[in-house]
């Protein structure tokens, strides 16, 4: 019975998932509530709230928004972003190639959604200014943040669920992922340059009024931003050392909020609106629903399928990385990787696959992710904002016919890199 009860909750919730009528973040949170609630699984109460929470993961994403909201109010992502517009000096391949970059760089470090929110504005008034479509560079914006972010664990949120759960570090996460990405980035890049930008066609003035930007007035406290950005890369540096310091990840993130916090004078309801509410309520909804699955057994029963297909690491991997790809793309990276940790968990203590699976379940989720609109918060975010400047709604397949092909290009050469540097273990 109580299997039974919580595969139709189960089912239920990502249905209402994928058909998006209803906030994401809702619909998880009750569907954990209503496991616990319905009393059909003993483990299920309040005072148990660690064992089927995993608290690290939501203090680390909290710790890090609050620190990103303090260095956005000193207006230090818009300088980046004017800079990158200069130093282009009116060549389009590399003004946009630098936003490629730079967007990677900065989604490497902080969570996808910020990255969004941060460059579109100035993304959209490029575009404005220049006569340009918006929906190519928005939608390049995303596929540029999602695979930038896969390089660390802070970067994607399937990371975050990933390193909390394998005990990897900050440093294992970018040297098993970052040559991957890397590769990626620059095979996108170069797509994308042929296929939209070298079609691009400006007039040199309307480049030279961007140019002609102000950036003395875009950082509103000099002594702020230094306070700010000295705080942040303290603690990149005691991510790097974490392990070595014996603190965990979200210890790390929480202690840094906190000084960042004295140091600027901001109190928590001064960055309330900061904090995004609807992804931590999110995470908290998708583990009381995927400790569910792992207490009726149902974790357990799909990792020993998979497990049959272990006559080679190859084949597995292989299996795994497109799996969670797939089904990631449409129903969210999110909700397959809280699904997928438990079942990973089995194959390496019961079924001795190598650890190695953990790499190939970050490549296929937020590689995976970014195929469709709802595979992502990103992709969501951006297509909203995208939505609010054309005025007009963006259809799910004008994204899909976007992402797509870079997807399934990043894929393939995530499969390759796997066989290559996992296969043969």
């Amino acid at each position: 019975m109580e299997r039974i009860f919580t595969i139709t909750v189960f089912v239920i919730t990502y249905y209402l998932i994928i058909r998006g009528k209803l906030k994401r973040s809702i619909v998880a949170f009750s569907a954990g509530m209503l496991i616990v609630t319905a009393k059909i699984i003993e483990d299920f109460k309040t005072s148990n709230v660690g064992t089927y929470i995993d608290f690290n993961t939501i203090g680390l994403l909290i710790g890090m928004m609050i620190v990103v909201a303090i260095l956005r109010g000193t207006g230090f992502f818009e300088y980046v972003a004017i800079g990158v517009v200069k130093i282009s000096r009116g060549n389009l391949k590399l003004l946009f190639g630098s936003f490629i970059v730079v967007t990677a760089l900065f989604s490497a470090f902080l969570d996808n959604v910020t990255t969004i929110l941060l460059f579109s504005p100035i993304l959209l008034l490029i575009s404005d200014s220049l006569d340009l479509n918006p929906a190519p560079l928005i939608f390049s914006l995303v596929l540029a943040a999602n695979f930038g972010g896969t390089a660390t664990m802070i970067g994607d949120p399937p990371n975050i669920l990933i390193g909390s759960a394998s005990g990897e570090g900050f440093l294992s996460f970018i040297y098993q992922l970052f040559p991957i990405v890397a590769i990626v980035l620059l095979l996108y890049g170069l797509f994308f340059t042929k296929k939209y930008i070298a079609r691009m066609e400006v007039q040199q003035s309307k480049l030279r009024h961007l140019m002609n930007l102000d950036m003395s007035k875009i950082i509103t406290s000099k002594r702020e931003l230094i306070k700010s950005i000295s705080v942040f890369l303290a603690i990149i540096i005691a991510f790097i050392l974490h392990e070595r310091l014996d603190y965990e990840a979200a210890t790390v993130a929480l202690a840094g909020a906190a000084v960042a916090m004295l140091l600027s004078g901001k109190d928590f309801s001064d960055l309330a609106r900061d904090i995004e509410w609807d992804t931590i309520f999110f995470f908290i909804g998708l583990f009381m629903l995927s400790y569910g699955l792992k207490a009726v057994g149902i974790t357990d029963m799909v990792s020993n399928v998979i497990a049959r297909a272990y006559t080679n690491e190859v084949l597995l991997y292989t299996l795994v990385l497109w799996l969670t790809a797939v089904v990631g793309g449409f129903i969210g990276a999110v909700p397959v990787v809280t699904v997928m940790i438990p079942i990973i968990k089995t194959l390496i203590t019961v079924h001795g696959v190598p650890s190695d699976i953990w790499w190939v379940l970050s490549i296929g989720a937020c590689f995976g992710g970014s195929a469709t609109m709802t595979g992502a918060a990103a992709n969501m975010v951006g297509t909203a904002l995208l939505e609010k400047n054309m005025n007009k709604a963006m259809g799910f397949r004008e994204y899909l016919r976007f992402a797509l092909f870079p997807t399934f290009m990043s894929l393939i050469m995530g499969n390759i890199y796997i066989i290559v540097r996992y296969g043969g273990r």
